[in-house]
């Protein structure tokens, strides 16, 4: 994310933050580990905190509805996926109508869930150039006691903010505590990763935007390179790292005011293969925390959360008129729901028994080579090339079977161990469907619901957004 975008929603001026990134990388076999999961982590960080899993929350848009209601239906959304609470970001406080009572809801159903969040102060707008209005949006939210502390500290995280023209300790965390409020406090700084430990002493911890790894070498290589860096630094000051991982991203639309990278993708996110990769990467390094990019940033695809959020994009877009994206069609709880196989065993430091039988599949609506008549101006997606038109099949399972693809008018079939197994071939124009065998009988069918084709997306828009979706049995 390297810039924000001002929107229109319901009349209210919001915020869509902005990263670059679009599809995900293939991965070979992963046998799951011989330990059940246990729900009370015994591996803690070294400020002695239980290993957490955090969420980053677009605040401008309420994934179901804006309501108490709402946000307990998303809460326990997350909580069944292993999720322990939301990273809230917001680059609004006084400067709209909205954030302050919102985020009163969201504390209501937090302390009604026994969910937590803390905020993360997107330094990209309001925050710029009024330090006052961090200190008075975590003043007025940390006295929740839904809010996530350590050691009594309250945490308080950042979407950069390295270069703001003013001093953290000065303005924001002295005022803070003198208010009564100690800080833990654990920012996103951008740059490299030693000149951050070395500008910024006085933090608690690192956390940093790489989710996309890529982006540390070629398009078709995960890099945890930045990770492993991290760790290493926060070792040796005594520090916690928070590591980010994330599922997807595809970007491709403008507005006001000129995003710096409106239609771009790093990497080649074969099918989950990103989510898996990176997660495993992650469980090996072990990060105090993770915090997965995101919930619900629907235009940049990189959600897990529901597709129930009602959003749109307006302004002209090079002299175009309003460009609208519908997200609805485009699922993307598989990754959470595989993700619940890494979140334990990134808590109980071994992964879990399959105790249900899935299968998922990952892929896009149309070819990295199609012409769409796009009203954008914007052209093809850059870097699309570096993606591959295959669709990808990842099984979760507890003991082996057949997996059998129907992809437009071609059959394949897989065989596939127990554990974590990933499989992909060349996709088919048409409908997707997969057909599970053991001992010759079928235990479970699922025709998916959207077909590849050569329509575009939304009113003939390019749109790199993966459908995510699969079957249990």
């Amino acid at each position: 994310r390297s810039s924000m975008e001002t929107r229109m929603r319901g009349g209210v001026s919001v915020r869509l933050t902005v990263v670059a990134i679009s599809l995900v990388v293939l991965l070979a076999f992963v046998s799951s580990g011989a330990v059940a999961f246990r729900s009370n982590s015994t591996i803690t960080g070294l400020d002695g905190s239980p290993r957490m899993v955090w969420c980053h929350y677009m605040l401008w848009v309420p994934g179901i509805s804006d309501s108490v209601s709402g946000f307990v239906q998303e809460m326990n959304m997350a909580k069944s996926y292993g999720i322990d609470g939301w990273a809230i970001n917001t680059a609004q406080w006084h400067s709209a109508d909205w954030p302050i009572p919102r985020m009163q809801r969201m504390a209501q159903a937090a302390e009604q869930t026994g969910f937590k969040f803390f905020m993360s102060a997107d330094m990209t707008q309001e925050f710029i150039g009024a330090p006052n209005a961090v200190v008075d949006m975590v003043s007025t939210v940390a006295t929740s006691s839904a809010y996530y502390r350590v050691n009594g500290k309250a945490f308080l995280s950042t979407f950069v903010g390295q270069s703001v023209g003013w001093n953290w300790q000065n303005s924001v965390l002295n005022p803070l505590a003198s208010k009564g409020f100690s800080i833990y406090f654990v920012p996103f700084f951008g740059g490299d990763p030693n000149q951050v430990a070395q500008q910024f002493p006085f933090v608690d911890g690192y956390f940093h935007w790489t989710a996309w790894p890529y982006l540390n070498g070629n398009l078709q290589v995960v890099d945890p390179a930045t990770d492993k860096q991290y760790r290493q630094i926060a070792n040796q000051r005594g520090k916690v790292f928070m590591a980010p991982v994330s599922p997807y991203f595809a970007k491709h639309y403008c507005g006001l005011p000129s995003d710096a990278l409106p239609n771009y993708v790093f990497g080649n996110y074969r099918g989950a293969g990103l989510w898996v990769e990176h997660w495993q990467q992650l469980i090996q390094i072990g990060p105090d925390y993770i915090e997965i990019v995101t919930w619900n940033d629907y235009p940049e695809s990189s959600y897990i959360g529901p597709i129930t959020a009602q959003w749109g994009i307006t302004g002209n877009c090079n002299g175009n008129g309003p460009v609208m994206y519908d997200r609805s069609s485009f699922p993307h709880d598989a990754y959470a729901d595989l993700g619940r196989y890494f979140i334990q065993a990134y808590k109980q430091g071994s992964y879990p028994t399959v105790t249900q039988d899935k299968v998922y599949v990952f892929y896009r609506g149309f070819s990295k080579n199609q012409q769409c008549n796009d009203p954008t101006g914007l052209g093809p997606v850059q870097n699309a090339q570096s993606m591959d038109d295959q669709i990808y099949v990842v099984s979760l399972l507890k003991s082996p079977a057949t997996v059998r693809l129907a992809t437009g008018g071609t059959t394949i079939n897989f065989s596939v161990g127990s554990g974590l197994q990933v499989n992909n071939v060349a996709w088919g124009l048409g409908s997707q469907s997969v057909t599970v065998l053991r001992g010759g009988q079928q235990v479970a069918q699922k025709t998916f619901a959207k077909q590849i084709s050569t329509q575009c997306t939304d009113g003939d828009l390019y749109d790199m957004n993966t459908f995510a979706d699969y079957v249990s049995f």
